[in-house]
């Protein structure tokens, strides 16, 4: 069991004005899950509304963002080294929109004076590029906050409209974000929270013997490979296994797995809280939204190799904070094994 808890979250809402818009990413929806448990959060003391910001741009954003986003890290994940080190990719976008306001915002800016909004919540830097280009646009008289929703540096963070921040929200410190935000805009170091109902799964005892295996929203990984060197070694294990929108893990995971009741096969699941009810232990790339929720459920954390950048932080901060341990086989087995004795002493 872990012996730090990362997801009780400080109380932040004497900071925002409400009404309060908080516009995330489906991206990965790593993001989305963090923007629904800041929700959660600031709902009991202001009205609060939340929407993933691919809901209120124009087709070119969305495919630009999101679906070139995905193919690349479907196909081609060592380019993501590119991104994270090579300022052009973002500053292009930058100067486009400077030069010639080219993306369609008007939805959004609907959206903002519907709601009658004051304080405008970006998780990821994505929906803070847009917010923030709108602002300056438009003229809203608005306090937007960005929240860093990742253990480490961005660099897309560098390249959005930093004169119209009001704050940002980081839990990283402010010299490990890479870039210094203007001295007009209000830092502040958070703990990254989880939904509510994955803190309450703290007081449950998950089994021993079950294991949850997930490769994000998109099922990147080794899924099936990882399963068949499990429940090799470990054949009393049950094991439920997500593939997300991975179609073709799915459909190989029914495939070589079909009747054996030890090992589940799920698609796309809208919440993880089932799985992790029974199981005990996780085994996961390190997405933000799975390391978060794992966490917050007292679960013990085991990693896959994840994509490159940041979710390497991700993991050299779970491994130093939730007591994440890399996954191989024979590293889940001595776990496996402690454990039954000290749930089971007598076994």
């Amino acid at each position: 069991m872990p012996s730090e808890r990362y997801f009780e979250v400080e109380d932040l809402s004497e900071h925002f004005a409400p009404p309060i818009l908080i516009v995330s990413t489906v991206v990965g929806r790593g993001m989305y899950a963090i923007g629904e448990a800041i929700r959660q959060r600031l709902g009991d003391k202001h009205p609060v509304h939340h929407v993933p910001v691919e809901e209120f741009v124009s087709p070119r954003v969305v495919n630009e963002d999101l679906e070139r986003y995905k193919y690349i890290t479907n196909n081609f994940p060592v380019l993501l080294y590119l991104t994270y080190k090579v300022p052009l990719f973002y500053y292009r976008k930058y100067l486009r929109e400077k030069l010639f306001n080219a993306g369609d915002l008007g939805r959004l800016g609907e959206k903002i004076e519907a709601l009658g909004a004051k304080t405008v919540i970006c998780v990821s830097h994505r929906p803070a590029f847009w917010v923030s280009n709108l602002k300056r646009r438009e003229g809203f008289d608005l306090s937007v906050w960005g929240v860093l929703g990742e253990y480490g540096k961005n660099l897309g963070w560098k390249y959005l409209f930093w004169e119209q921040m009001n704050g940002f929200l980081s839990p990283v410190s402010r010299n490990a974000l890479g870039f210094a935000p203007p001295d007009h805009v209000r830092f502040i170091n958070i703990n990254l929270p989880a939904q509510h109902e994955y803190q309450d799964l703290s007081s449950v005892e998950g089994d021993i013997n079950s294991v949850l295996l997930v490769c994000g929203f998109w099922g990147q990984g080794p899924i099936a490979e990882t399963v068949k060197k499990l429940s090799s070694a470990l054949p009393e294990l049950k094991i439920h296994a997500v593939c997300g929108e991975n179609k073709k893990a799915y459909e190989k995971m029914q495939h070589l797995f079909n009747g054996n009741d030890r090992i589940q096969v799920y698609g796309v699941t809208p919440s993880l809280v089932p799985s992790l009810r029974e199981c005990a232990s996780v085994i996961t790339k390190p997405g933000i939204s799975t390391l978060l929720e794992s966490h917050a459920a007292g679960r013990k954390i085991f990693l896959l190799k994840g994509l490159p950048v940041a979710e390497d932080h991700n993991a050299r901060f779970a491994i130093e904070h939730f007591g994440a341990e890399q996954f191989k086989v024979k590293t889940f087995a001595r776990w496996h094994a402690r454990a039954r004795v000290e749930t089971h002493p007598r076994d």
